[in-house]
């Protein structure tokens, strides 16, 4: 369904529903949030840039609690990468079998070489496909790494949401 909607300060938004690819009414989607393609500026329209629509294809991160990072630390195949400064792992503590590349450094770490990249974190650069958990104090800083490493290609990645106090509040 197509709908277009006036205002006093723009000429139109557009708005389409969406679901299992096709466009459906809205009555339908009840559940589900509209997709907002063109918002309104001023006198101007601009595109707003969305990932993913529903039906089509994952989502490129996923939000994750203390049980899912448990599961995950027991595997061979996730990478867990804390982005916390080296003195908050000094006064804090280190989430077992997980590596540090604190955010400041996390954007030459992923865009550099996978020599590089291995010499200075002592670990091989992950492929693009591999899991990928991000964690930090709060949950917030490592949202901003999934964003960053996303915006890179890669596509399996986990937010710890609750980071390293939620781990140290679950002992």
């Amino acid at each position: 369904m197509l709908k277009i909607l006036r205002n006093q300060c723009s000429p139109f938004i557009v708005q389409m529903h969406y679901l299992s690819g096709k466009v459906v009414n809205k009555q339908f989607m009840k559940k589900t949030k509209p997709i907002l393609l063109y918002k309104a500026k001023s006198n101007s329209c601009s595109l707003i840039q969305n990932r993913s629509f529903a039906g089509t294809s994952p989502p490129l991160i996923t939000d994750i609690n203390y049980e899912k990072l448990k599961d995950f630390i027991n595997q061979n195949d996730v990478l867990i990468i804390d982005v916390r400064t080296k003195e908050e792992l000094a006064a804090t503590g280190v989430l077992p079998n997980s590596y540090n590349i604190p955010l400041d450094e996390l954007n030459t770490a992923f865009e550099s070489a996978p020599e590089k990249f291995l010499e200075k974190y002592n670990i091989h650069k992950p492929d693009k496909d591999q899991k990928i958990v991000f964690s930090c104090a709060k949950g917030i800083r490592s949202l901003k790494a999934c964003r960053y490493v996303a915006d890179l290609g890669y596509k399996n990645l986990f937010n710890y949401t609750e980071g390293w106090f939620g781990w140290e509040s679950h002992k």
